[in-house]
């Protein structure tokens, strides 16, 4: 028999049963269904994750944190945690300067931890966010910051902002980002403690305890403003966070202040008891943050990804936390196994309750046909041939289920990605769809439903080939 004479006689005989056959076609359709959606969302979310990685250019980007033991320190390529550390290690410019001389690394830039304003306000609007600035070296050309509408940053941007999509959305510009370029953001701090930015700080106040004046002063909003130039792609490591010049936000985290110094010694006024002539007077002071608690972290770009081991080894034995684009995709990879796994065992047992309805089909097959196969092999048809027409009758079935997975597949795949168009862009997630379909993965359901209906269908075809044909004949 030919192979279209095989397709054609067991097509013929799948329809004799038509209810019995659909409802095997729908069990391996709802066990492929469920291994192609599991398989297609994985895939298109690791994908979307390298893209985006790649896009940054993050693959040669190595992030160096002050404490290599702190459970976060992986979290992120861009870590906006200012203060001190556990671990007593200082990210300063002595340590960016050592660590750019590390070989392989041929650029470096400093990231400054978010800039502590109470709010911000996007000017004539009474909506308030969250403030979430964080700064790095716009010289340098670490990383490529992904800029939806506007420009990026340059050195000379001191009052100037890169703000998120989750900004543009709050203030009703998700449309039309581009139509906030231009305008200004008001940034709101307490008051009491001055940035050191513009002339904000008030006049030396009166001698004498002035407490009145010292609570007016708390009360006080500080705003200073700054212009937002670009706005930055929605990112699912840097969700809401804006960007600014560190120049600018060492200058904001300078916090200037009147303060009482008195002119006796440490030791004087442990002991005072007014045998001393110790005089208090007003004196304006700066406390700078930076260089009090160092940089949140540094970015490293090596000149090759290949060469980013090496210097993650030598910036771990210097005992610094470090942190790469691949650690962050192995761990999200780690992610999705576990969840496809899951996935994985309920769609097989799907396949494996179906495999149990090809076998029942095919066994009811052959008792029915037990006179036909007799009569088949009187008229010169071998085992072989018997056995290889059963097992392709299975085969179909298993082909049949696999098609109609697909179909309905790229059905929920086409109406999962309009979801995501509308939903997960307005999360600020960096997926422009949640289910594809690449060439491999047809074919390797197709294939697998297929080899499952074989398998299924080889005792029932092998029983239909060893019956006597005698005996067949007989059969009743």
């Amino acid at each position: 028999m030919r192979f279209f004479d095989y397709f054609r006689v067991a097509f013929k005989n799948l329809s004799r049963q038509k209810i019995r056959t659909s409802l095997t076609i729908i069990a391996i359709t709802i066990g492929s269904l469920s291994i192609i959606l599991m398989a297609s969302l994985l895939t298109t979310i690791r994908q979307s994750m390298y893209d985006f990685f790649a896009d940054m250019d993050a693959f040669t980007l190595i992030t160096v944190s002050p404490d290599p033991d702190s459970a976060d320190s992986g979290s992120g390529l861009i870590r906006n945690d200012n203060g001190p550390n556990e671990s007593g290690k200082i990210l300063d410019d002595a340590v960016l300067t050592a660590l750019k001389s590390l070989p392989n690394v041929i650029d470096a830039t400093p990231i400054g931890g978010g800039v502590w304003a109470k709010n911000m306000i996007l000017e004539g609007q009474t909506k308030k966010m969250w403030t979430n600035l964080i700064s790095f070296d716009p010289e340098t050309k670490v990383f490529n910051m992904p800029i939806l509408t506007g420009r990026a940053l340059t050195g000379e941007d001191m009052d100037k902002v890169i703000v998120s999509t989750e900004f543009a959305k709050t203030y009703g510009y998700d449309k039309n980002p581009e139509e906030l370029i231009g305008k200004k953001l008001i940034l709101m701090f307490e008051g009491g403690n001055y940035p050191d930015w513009g002339n904000l700080v008030p006049e030396k106040p009166l001698a004498g305890d002035n407490k009145a004046w010292w609570e007016e002063q708390q009360k006080k909003n500080i705003e200073i403003k700054a212009e937002i130039v670009g706005i930055a792609k929605s990112s699912t490591f840097s969700s809401g966070q804006n960007y600014i010049n560190i120049a600018w936000a060492k200058k904001l985290m300078t916090q200037v202040f009147w303060n009482w110094e008195s002119n006796c010694t440490d030791e004087e006024m442990k002991d005072y008891n007014g045998k001393f002539n110790c005089q208090s007077t007003q004196v304006l002071t700066k406390q700078d943050n930076f260089t009090k608690n160092g940089y949140s972290s540094i970015i490293l770009k090596a000149n090759d990804m290949n060469n980013i081991k090496g210097v993650s080894d030598k910036i771990t034995k210097l005992g610094y936390g470090v942190t790469t684009a691949q650690d962050m995709l192995d761990e999200i990879n780690r992610i999705l196994l576990s969840v496809g796994a899951v996935l994985g065992i309920i769609g097989g047992i799907s396949l494996f309750v179906a495999a149990i309805g090809i076998i029942n089909t095919m066994v009811m097959a052959t008792y029915e046909r037990t006179k036909e196969i007799g009569v088949m092999r009187a008229c010169g048809a071998t085992r072989g041939t018997i056995r290889r027409l059963f097992t392709f009758e299975a085969a179909l079935l298993g082909f049949l289920g696999g098609i109609f997975g697909l179909i309905l597949s790229y059905i929920i795949g086409k109406f999962g990605n309009f979801i995501a168009q509308n939903y997960i862009s307005s999360v600020d997630l960096p997926f422009e769809k949640v289910a594809s379909f690449p060439w491999w993965l047809i074919i390797g359901v197709l294939a697998f439903t297929t080899l499952i209906g074989l398998f299924s269908g080889l005792g029932p075809a092998v029983k239909a080939a060893r019956m006597n044909p005698v005996d067949a004949l007989r059969y009743e």
